[in-house]
């Protein structure tokens, strides 16, 4: 489906930060190719300068027996892990509540995801997640949601 990674290298409050997003493969068919995707991106994350913190966000499609077979290497973390696994913020692809598109099974998945690497070099802050919501639950006027996957937003402090 010619997916790509997105990456923008920023300074942020004298931090450099690597920020990545892609759109992996869809449909449960692709389930190879999305797992080669999402190892591409976790080797991207872990070569990553030591003074650099590596923030991946995005629409992974991912399944969770598919980030369990292909493994999360230690100093990368799941910010819905990392922040305790709220509920509110479990399912970012819900057919049951999002009528964006029509389904003929309703599904509930979490498909959207962010990962954090921090950065470990001596004397360089430390970033640590506090918060994450689920945004895009309204409705516009015109009677539909802004997409058929909720958005997320994380809220981060430097130590």
């Amino acid at each position: 489906m010619m997916r790509n990674l997105l990456i923008a290298r920023v300074m942020f409050r004298g931090q450099k930060v690597c920020l990545m997003t892609s759109h992996f493969e869809s449909c449960k068919a692709n389930s190879e190719e999305r797992m080669r995707q999402f190892k591409a991106v976790i080797k991207r994350m872990s070569v990553a300068p030591d003074d650099v913190t590596v923030l991946f966000g995005g629409d992974t499609n991912l399944r969770d027996y598919e980030v369990a077979t292909v493994g999360m290497p230690e100093g990368i973390c799941d910010l819905w892990e990392q922040l305790g696994e709220p509920e509110k913020c479990r399912y970012t692809w819900d057919t049951w509540a999002n009528t964006n598109k029509e389904m003929r099974f309703k599904n509930r998945l979490r498909f959207d995801r962010v990962y954090l690497r921090r950065a470990v070099s001596d004397g360089v802050p430390l970033v640590e997640p506090h918060s994450m919501t689920l945004v895009g639950l309204e409705k516009l006027r015109c009677g539909r949601y802004t997409s058929d996957h909720w958005g997320i937003y994380c809220t981060f402090s430097f130590k």
